[in-house]
């Protein structure tokens, strides 16, 4: 169930500043940003209502988390994952380095198996301090399109997907434009007693930059009716270099609404220290 697959950059002296943004901006993106907040509430509560009505409980979503599900949507079924905020936090000696991202997925069911996603970093923030430097910016990010086709299993409690997909570098430097990139991720989950469940993600890349892997086990350590809670591990290398440990909290309400929190302690210098998310996701039909 993944989340944060951005690293904030870290700054070089020898590049300039693409960024210059003035005090009197602040305010236009706090508007910006209670209006997101705004909409996400209010299509929460009108989803709400409606699961209320609808005896078809919400699939598994794919936010949070470094990994995805490991199941699809249902044919017909739409489902709206969206990020208040995607965080990150890096110290490199005296510069700090930080980024949010309000990251927008849609996942459409096109068979009893088979899932469109459409995704996109709507609006990305990124400030840079220390070492002689205070830049900070905002603009939208890239794009992407995915498959994600659930495969056969002969064994109850255990189910598992691949899923393949493309970066559409719509967004403009440094927030996004990050050149093409292609994704293969495999997610293995495996259901035990009280509600418990083990998940295994790998994922595979190939950009202009070079290729990477990465690996996550999960384990959900507590899920009550509405409340589960979980702890992850991650590694990666090549284009994708992170060590890093995790855990998160999802709370589903109306039974086709969730929110979650999460957070990760990067162990490695090329991983950002902190990461975290907060997010919603929507059953919409």
């Amino acid at each position: 169930m993944p989340v944060l697959r951005f690293v904030a950059p870290r700054p070089s002296p020898a590049v300039p500043s693409p960024v210059a943004i003035h005090r009197c901006r602040r305010p236009q993106l706090r508007r910006r940003g209670d209006a997101l907040l705004r909409g996400a509430l209010l299509l929460a509560a009108t989803a709400g209502s409606a699961g209320v009505a609808c005896a078809e409980d919400a699939p598994a979503f794919d936010r949070p988390g470094i990994g995805f599900a490991s199941t699809t949507l249902q044919r017909g079924q739409v489902a709206w994952e969206q990020a208040f905020f995607d965080g990150s936090y890096d110290r490199d000696g005296d510069v700090r380095s930080t980024e949010y991202v309000a990251n927008s997925r849609l996942r459409i069911g096109l068979s009893a198996r088979t899932e469109l996603q459409l995704a996109i970093d709507s609006q990305v923030w990124q400030r840079v301090r220390g070492g002689g430097q205070d830049r900070r910016g905002h603009s939208g990010g890239d794009a992407s399109i995915g498959l994600k086709q659930a495969l056969p299993s002969a064994r109850d409690g255990f189910s598992w997907s691949l899923l393949g997909s493309a970066s559409l570098p719509v967004g403009r430097a440094p927030y996004g434009d990050a050149g093409h990139r292609y994704d293969l991720g495999v997610s293995a989950g495996w259901d035990l007693p009280e509600g418990r469940s083990l998940a295994l993600y790998g994922n595979v890349s190939d950009s202009e930059d070079g290729s990477g892997w990465s690996v996550s086990p999960s384990y959900t350590f507590y899920a009550g009716d509405t409340l589960s809670a979980y702890v992850e591990a991650g590694i990666g290398g090549g284009e994708d270099e992170m060590r890093a440990l995790g855990s998160g909290v999802t709370w589903l309400f109306a039974k086709r609404v969730q929110l979650d929190v999460s957070v990760l302690r990067g162990l490695s210098s090329q991983t950002p220290d902190w990461q975290g998310g907060l997010g919603i996701s929507v059953l919409l039909r």
